[in-house]
This record gives structure tokens, C-alpha cells and sequence, in this order.
């Protein structure tokens, strides 16, 4: 409830700042009314993503030290296990299992990224970097020193196959996990879109009534 009052807080200010910029541009440039419109609403943008930002390390900067020590900790073997998993793909023949290690390294990664830029999101992430990311590597080079090897028995191909299987499953895990890691940067962008929409409609209406006021104007001239 918190986060939907200050993005509604955000939303407000940067609505007024372009309103306020795109007005005062309007009568400084001669009644310009295509870069009035350009300059609020780069204002507008400009002041919304500052405020996110700025409240982003607000957030952040309410970690304790030594939170943030652990969370640099586990984040700097995150990313030794990802180089691992990275590594494994130029071990693999096939191009299917190629494509399913990439993923999960593509994947891991942007997580990484995400919590090194918002440190406070870690909890979403912190049971998959401690749990599964560990199995996964451990599993994925296993599997590799396995398939390589030039004997097989029905045992051991069924051991390869179901690790397969596994390795969608996880795919699909981590995937889930990066996009709650990003919920919060979808839910803004949905709702700055519809106050973009909102103030493009409203310029092209206000548009519409100068023409018509010209119009007018130069009907009685």
C-alpha cells in the first residue's frame, strides 16, 4: 500500500513539473505549441524516472550494513556459479541442451543484475541463489562429464534423459523468479504508459481546439 501511495505521489509531481515546463514553454517560445508539448512531456518523463530512482535508494539505503554485506557475498557466488554453468555450454554437442544451459546462464545473470541494482529485492531471488543455483550447477556439470564419456548403459541414459527433463523445469523456475524480480518495474511502466496516453490525448484534443479556434478566426476575418 505503501509503494502505491508514493507512485501515485511520483505520478502527481512529474504530472505538474511537464504541465507547469510544457505552459511556461508555450509562452516563451511565441505560443509554440509542438515543443511546448515535446518539453512537458520530457519533463514529465524525465522528473518520474528521478523520483524512481531517488526512491530506490531510499529503499536500498534502509538495509543494515551488515545485510548488505551479506547480500554482496552471496550475490559474488552467484556470479562464480553462473560462470561455471556459462562454461559447461562449450562442453555440450547438442545443440537442444546448448540452448537450455544458455538459457538458464541468460537468465541467472539478469537476476544478478537486477539485485545489484535494487538490493532490497534479494529476498525474491535469495532461495533460488542459496538453493537451486546450486544444485544446477552441480547437475549441469555432471551431466556434461557424463555425456561426454564414450560408454553408456540403459541406466545411464536414463539418468541423462531425466536431467534433461530437469533442466526444463528449471528453466522455467528461474524465468519465474526473474519476472517477480521485475514486477514492480513492469506495474510502473504500465501505469506511466496510460499517463503518456492520458497526456497525449489531452494535447491532441487541445490541438484540435486551436485549429478550430483559427478556424474561426479566420472565417469572420
Amino acid at each position: 500500500m505503501k509503494r502505491f501511495f508514493m507512485m501515485l505521489w511520483r505520478l502527481f509531481v512529474s504530472w505538474n513539473v511537464g504541465l507547469l515546463v510544457a505552459v511556461v514553454t508555450f509562452f516563451l517560445f511565441n505560443y509554440q505549441f509542438f515543443l511546448s508539448f515535446l518539453s512537458g512531456t520530457a519533463a514529465m518523463v524525465i522528473t518520474s524516472m528521478y523520483m524512481k530512482r531517488r526512491a530506490h535508494r531510499i529503499v536500498a539505503g534502509h538495509l543494515l550494513k551488515e545485510e548488505k554485506e551479506y547480500i554482496r557475498s552471496q550475490l559474488a557466488e552467484a556470479r562464480k556459479k553462473w560462470k561455471r554453468i556459462r562454461r559447461t555450454r562449450f562442453n555440450v554437442r547438442s545443440l537442444v541442451m546448448w540452448q537450455k544451459i544458455s538459457r538458464i546462464a541468460t537468465t541467472v545473470e539478469k537476476m544478478i543484475r537486477a539485485v545489484e541494482q535494487y538490493p532490497h529485492k534479494f529476498r525474491v531471488a535469495q532461495s533460488f541463489f542459496i538453493n537451486e543455483l546450486d544444485l544446477a550447477v552441480t547437475i549441469i556439470e555432471k551431466y556434461v562429464y557424463l555425456v561426454n564419456q564414450p560408454v553408456r548403459n540403459e541406466e545411464m541414459k536414463e539418468a541423462l534423459w531425466k536431467t534433461e527433463r530437469l533442466l526444463d523445469e528449471l528453466v522455467k523456475s528461474a524465468e519465474q523468479r526473474l519476472l517477480e524480480l521485475l514486477s514492480d518495474d513492469v506495474f510502473d511502466l504500465n501505469v506511466e504508459t496510460k499517463l503518456l496516453e492520458q497526456s497525449l490525448e489531452q494535447q491532441k484534443q487541445s490541438a484540435t481546439m486551436e485549429w478550430g479556434k483559427e478556424k474561426e478566426y479566420e472565417t469572420v476575418r
